[in-house]
């Protein structure tokens, strides 16, 4: 993999390139750890509460200047989208049951959608490398998961994660076209608390934010808050401020096989020769959509 992305990515930009790949990929795995003690929209609740904790703690041992109400309005719009919608909608998917590597395939389309989007919305060049790089990693993808398809799947499950897959990409052009530039860890807590305010009802109404606790549960809970939201979301917004839409877009065709990886270790399963062959495949598809985008 390391291979793929150095030709096309800066030796400065290939390490937060890779770390946002294996930190996205296993999040999956970890969010299935921690829906064995509470509800999709407890965990995303409690996900975006803690890392907004967090998040507000750098921000005030920073003492950096609050950014204009405005760009504060957009940042909150953006979280909606990226983290309310993407992961809230996610995780009710997977909860309903959708295999994790399944959700994994249907948000590794986000590089297609995002792409075209892209290209009418903010005016970002698709070159026929790009194309080409985007039709591979699709391939990729379905090869790694197509197993897993043909086991059928709660329709109101893929429901869910085919609108995660929707607000994600609308949520990353938002992100480029209107918070381009702004402070990223003032945005994040904006996104972080729009987000928490707005799943905290279904939480409560639906859920009655009940947890079972249990070692599992807590430790996956922990990843997503620590890892996934505070480091994973700001290594992702960073990455979007300085590349384009689509360049960023094209890392999550390696989310899939990589959490195919994660859950052969850590829930034994099945990762052979047709799993590799679609992670190369995929990793082909981000070197050319890479290459390809402005």
């Amino acid at each position: 993999m390391e291979a793929v992305l150095t030709r096309s990515t800066p030796r400065s930009d290939l390490l937060p390139h890779l770390t946002f790949i294996l930190i996205w990929g296993a999040g999956y795995v970890a969010a299935a750890f921690a829906l064995t003690g509470m509800g999709p929209f407890t965990l995303a609740t409690v996900r975006f509460f803690g890392s907004g904790a967090i998040i507000a703690a750098l921000v005030a041992m920073r003492a950096a200047p609050r950014p204009v109400s405005r760009v504060l309005l957009h940042a909150a719009i953006a979280g909606l989208l990226l983290q309310a919608g993407f992961f809230g909608f996610t995780y009710a998917g997977m909860r309903a049951g959708v295999a994790p590597a399944i959700a994994g395939l249907i948000a590794g389309l986000m590089p297609l959608t995002t792409a075209v989007g892209a290209a009418l919305l903010l005016g970002e060049r698709m070159r026929p490398a790009a194309v080409l790089g985007l039709v591979l990693g699709l391939a990729g993808v379905l090869l790694v998961v197509a197993p897993g398809l043909h086991g059928g799947g709660p329709l109101l499950g893929y429901l869910f994660v085919a609108l995660a897959l929707a607000s994600l990409s609308l949520g990353t052009l938002y992100q480029k076209r209107f918070v381009v530039g702004a402070d990223p860890v003032w945005s994040m807590l904006m996104q972080l608390s729009a987000s928490a305010l707005c799943l905290l009802p279904f939480g409560v109404l639906l859920e009655g934010l009940q947890m079972h606790p249990n070692a599992v549960a807590i430790g996956g809970l922990a990843w997503v808050i620590l890892i996934n939201s505070a480091a994973g979301l700001l290594l992702y917004l960073s990455l979007l401020a300085r590349s384009g839409a689509a360049r960023v877009a094209s890392l999550f065709y390696l989310v899939p096989p990589v959490s195919a990886a994660f859950a052969a270790v850590l829930l034994h399963a099945h990762f052979g020769l047709r799993d590799c062959a679609g992670f190369a495949l995929a990793a082909a598809g981000v070197w050319l959509g890479q290459r390809g985008s402005s």
